[in-house]
């Protein structure tokens, strides 16, 4: 299959014969080290770009996002999903501003596309921080790989990039604020409902979801007399066991008899819930942008690390995977620092 004559155009006809070879042997090595099925017609569909090896981005995105979709509620929630929806969206409207192109082939994917979407999310979305958009490229890396694992591509692009989270300040309430807010009865019945669930967050640590889907079978009689919370957490699925203080117990004992089925507490929709907290902050004169959220972060570390829990056992009752995450509440608060430092400011040098 090569031409006999020796002209230049001859000679360019047999180089790319030679070239198109190599490329076909190169792919076929690159199949048989892969322990991979080799045939006549799969090597046909690699070369001409009709093959899942030819993968497109926003193809490969859906298809990750199909699947992910059938895991939530069983090991992922539909918020996450929403978010891997949300970063598709993005990457598709980064490509139409900046390549002017509606998807692009996954090997033509580098280090600077990768720089470019950042900075464009930083550009485009200035109400959100660097955590958020850093956040975004992870779960872009994350559907990237299923790509690399399947042989779709060679590179890393990421391997370039360096992904980087910048420290955050976990608002939550003081003890004051803490005892301003437990004080203050409120004029509404809804705002007085919202202010006890979220101080029964703050004395239990259970997130919004938790708290909203807390059932009565939950609340168990433990070994040492006590009632405790036993659930797992709706986001991890991790254990949580929390004891059941006096002040949470009183709370689900006043709205006892408001809740249908097997629910313990009835609180409207998260949106609404953060509004209310607003309107609370301000009647007790709470200078903080109030949310549902700050109620697990005064548990951590208002209500039980500035009290001496130690820092495992506040790890096991947020139901955290890893204690890292947990160690970021463990930044020394002024109330701590105070605590800690008396017998240091008490402290007498010998004298000779």
């Amino acid at each position: 299959c090569r031409t006999l004559g020796k002209s230049a155009e001859d000679k360019y006809i047999n180089e790319t014969l030679d070239n198109y070879r190599n490329v076909i042997r190169n792919k076929y090595n690159e199949l048989f080290f892969r322990g991979e099925a080799i045939t006549a017609m799969r090597l046909k569909s690699i070369l001409t770009s009709r093959s899942d090896e030819a993968k497109r981005l926003l193809v490969l995105f859906d298809e990750f996002n199909e699947d992910y979709k059938a895991l939530v509620g069983k090991e992922t929630t539909h918020k996450t999903y929403t978010r891997y929806l949300l970063t598709r969206r993005r990457l598709a409207e980064f490509m139409a501003a900046k390549y002017k192109v509606k998807d692009i082939l996954l090997t033509d994917i580098n280090t600077k596309f990768i720089n470019d979407f950042y900075i464009y999310l930083r550009t485009v979305d200035g109400k959100n921080g660097h955590n958020y958009h850093m956040k975004m490229i992870q779960r872009f890396r994350t559907v990237f790989k299923t790509a690399k694992d399947n042989g779709w591509v060679q590179t890393d692009p990421f391997g370039g990039f360096k992904i980087s989270m910048e420290e955050t300040h976990r608002e939550h309430l003081t003890i004051d604020e803490l005892g301003a807010l437990m004080s203050k009865e409120m004029t509404s019945e809804r705002l007085q409902r919202v202010k006890d669930i979220f101080v029964f967050s703050c004395f239990t640590g259970l997130a919004y979801t938790d708290v909203r889907g807390l059932k009565k079978s939950e609340v168990v009689m433990g070994n040492d007399g006590r009632l405790w919370i036993d659930t797992r957490r709706d986001k991890t699925k991790v254990a949580v066991y929390v004891p059941l203080l006096d002040i949470p117990r009183a709370i689900l004992e006043r709205y006892a008899d408001t809740t249908s089925h097997d629910r313990l507490l009835s609180i409207p929709a998260n949106q609404k819930v953060n509004d209310y907290l607003k309107e609370i902050a301000a009647i007790c004169g709470i200078d903080k942008n109030l949310t549902f959220h700050i109620a697990r972060h005064t548990f951590a570390t208002t209500v039980t690390l500035e009290n001496g829990v130690a820092l495992e056992t506040v790890q096991k009752m947020l139901g955290h995977k890893n204690i890292r995450t947990t160690q970021v509440y463990a930044k020394m608060t002024k109330r701590r620092i105070g605590m800690e430092t008396v017998s240091y400011t008490h402290l007498t040098l010998p004298t000779k």
